[in-house]
């Protein structure tokens, strides 16, 4: 009984599923949602989709040796970007280059992605947010589960399956131990140093946050422990007020529940009688994420102010999230896709955050449309059954990246999701990036149904 209700419960994944209901056109229309432009033609996307299976495979670095501070890796890892920025291996790029890599006849490079994590973790006890000894002291949102079991979907084998779960649950420990906040919830952190605190606040005055001038140690400490703790998230962002380590993410705690469920699953995978013991924690984290995150006045789902007792109330795309998860009510996804529509959508795709104004520039803001916002953003829709919002943010997320690449012949971190333009909010100067960028590409891709001569209409 409790092995087929792990079967029934546990979402698949990956695969993107509909649900019994779908809005009618007409509908969408009357919550505000931005038409599409006119679609870019065929040959457009044709050209990225090339230009994307020539750039992932010289994204593959190879670095047995490291030095210092860089941690040598067994495996060939891909970097975000083919040179310059970004050379190292970073965790939560990994799940969205490997949605690529899986779908373009790379597997086993996504393979040694996720092998290469699972030996970091091992070493540290963390996945780090890089392969860097100095970037050991922080995490990312938790993805690790989710690469685990779409290399194992791809490609199944129990042994590696069983060795990759021992692992994982180290990651899981880390949350649960070093990151677990009074309500029950869990929060962002950082281990670092006095040391590297101190070289950090520096570098952000300099860097990230110009004429930041703090008067006292104290304050200077402070300030950077809670920017470097928000790094644990989505890198800097107007969703914590700069008080990071106060909240509980939605992002953060969405995905543990899927931790969970996942660890149901390979549980029943590998026979290991674990399945009901996993599918509680599951089921008490969804009533707490249901009673803290919910906000019922603005209709979608917030961030959670666990040292003051309250909501926050700025709406992002981790809204999504919990459609994503599958623990959102059909009611409460209807009204997530309408505050999305309002406040998040543009003529070209998301904005991460509604926009609002704010003592501080941050890159993950409005107008900034990121990758695997997108992303989430699609299979949480689709999911939910709202497929003509899917498919509609889907072809804006191709046309942008395809306008992009006629006229600048690369792909970018991010885009304006008001102008459709690589005119972002930079907090450092924007790199061209494959990584992320052509992993969405290609889902969206595939999603629309592009990329094998059909096309799916918005």
């Amino acid at each position: 009984m409790i092995r087929h209700l792990a079967l029934c419960l546990i979402p698949m994944l990956g695969t993107l599923q509909a649900a019994d209901f779908q809005p009618s056109l007409a509908r969408q229309a009357a919550l505000g949602c931005q038409p599409l432009e006119k679609p870019e033609n065929g040959a457009g996307v044709q050209a990225v989709l090339a230009h994307i299976q020539k750039g992932l495979p010289q994204s593959i670095k190879v670095d047995k040796n490291g030095d210092a501070d860089v941690v040598g890796l067994p495996h060939p890892y891909t970097s975000p970007c083919i040179k310059d920025a970004f050379q190292q291996q970073f965790y939560w790029d990994t799940y969205f280059i490997n949605q690529g890599l899986l779908r373009i006849g790379l597997a086993e490079q996504a393979r040694n992605n996720v092998n290469n994590l699972l030996l970091l973790t091992d070493q540290f006890g963390i996945v780090p947010s890089a392969n860097r000894r100095s970037m050991a002291n922080r995490s990312q949102t938790p993805f690790l589960s989710q690469m685990v079991r779409d290399i194992y979907q791809d490609k199944p084998d129990a042994a590696w399956l069983k060795s990759a779960v021992a692992v994982l649950k180290k990651d899981y420990n880390f949350w649960m131990t070093k990151r677990l906040a009074p309500c029950g919830l869990n929060r962002s952190g950082n281990d670092a140093t006095e040391q590297y605190l101190m070289a950090f606040y520096y570098y952000l005055a300099k860097e990230r946050f110009k004429g930041l001038a703090l008067a006292t140690k104290a304050e200077q400490f402070a300030f950077s422990s809670q920017a470097l703790s928000e790094a644990e998230t989505w890198d800097f962002t107007p969703r914590y007020d700069r008080r990071a380590e106060e909240y509980c993410p939605l992002d953060l705690n969405a995905n543990l529940y899927i931790y969970e469920l996942n660890f149901a699953w390979f549980s029943q995978i590998l026979g290991a009688g674990e399945e009901a013991a996993w599918l509680a924690k599951a089921e008490k984290r969804k009533a707490l994420m249901q009673e803290l995150l919910w906000n019922e006045k603005l209709g979608c789902y917030c961030d959670f102010d666990w040292k003051n007792r309250k909501q926050g109330d700025l709406v992002s795309c981790a809204t999504l999230y919990p459609l994503v998860a599958g623990f959102a009510t059909p009611q409460q996804a209807e009204q997530v896709v309408k505050a999305m529509c309002a406040k998040l959508e543009g003529a070209h795709g998301l904005a991460t955050c509604e926009q609002r104004t704010h003592p501080f520039s941050y890159q993950w803001d409005f107008p900034n449309a990121w990758p695997p916002l997108q992303m989430l953003a699609i299979q949480g829709l689709d999911r939910y059954g709202f497929k003509a919002d899917a498919q509609r943010l889907a072809r804006k997320y191709v046309d942008t990246v395809v306008r992009n690449f006629v006229k600048t012949g690369d792909l970018w971190e991010k885009y304006n999701a008001v102008t459709g333009t690589i005119e972002v909010k930079d907090e450092y100067q924007m790199p061209r990036m494959m990584g992320w960028t052509a992993g969405v590409f290609v889902f969206a891709a595939d999603y629309l149904k592009l990329r094998n001569g059909g096309e799916q209409k918005p």
